[in-house]
């Protein structure tokens, strides 16, 4: 049943994310509004560092064209922690915003964020889903290369809570 509506919640979350490019007259293939990131989750609590030391995360962003917050992004990102490639310990789905702080010497953005949002953890194999949150700071490091440091925490769930650090390089559509 948890299985069932984790992938309900996945599939409204795209959705969602897919209506408002349905709103042009055009159709536009290049996947615009999307990043992809890529990189490595430290546990910082016993549930995760139990199963293992460092997990590898994916994961993915949708900007919405229009910000909740002016002078800055929102956005949904889905991220994914796993220790092998067929065990997936953790699904942090999140509402985010992002804030632009300038430019560095090369002329690129620097940026913190925060997000809301609610994680799916498969731990002693028994889903558990808590509200969890994000946040963090990235730099672009080239006109669609970032980089990010991010931390995520969650309310306790099952007797595990999802609490970890995040390095990611990641690429901007």
């Amino acid at each position: 049943m948890r299985t069932t509506i984790s992938a309900a919640a996945v599939a409204a979350a795209f959705s969602l994310a897919c209506v408002a490019g349905a709103q042009t007259s055009s159709i536009d293939a290049y996947p615009n509004n999307f990043t992809i990131r890529a990189g490595v989750a430290l546990p910082i609590d016993k549930s995760l560092s139990n199963v293992a030391n460092s997990f590898t995360n994916v994961g993915v962003e949708y900007n919405f064209n229009n910000s909740l917050v002016k002078g800055g992004d929102t956005y949904l990102s889905i991220d994914s922690f796993f220790k092998n490639f067929n065990t997936v310990t953790a699904y942090p789905i999140a509402i985010n915003q992002r804030f632009y702080t300038g430019a560095n010497p090369l002329g690129r953005r620097s940026y913190y964020f925060i997000g809301l949002g609610i994680t799916w953890s498969s731990i002693s194999n028994t889903t558990y889903s808590a509200v969890s949150a994000r946040g963090g700071l990235g730099m672009e490091l080239g006109p669609n290369i970032i980089a990010e440091l991010a931390g995520y925490v969650s309310d306790q769930a099952g007797g595990n809570s999802i609490n970890a650090i995040t390095i990611n390089l990641g690429y901007r559509f």
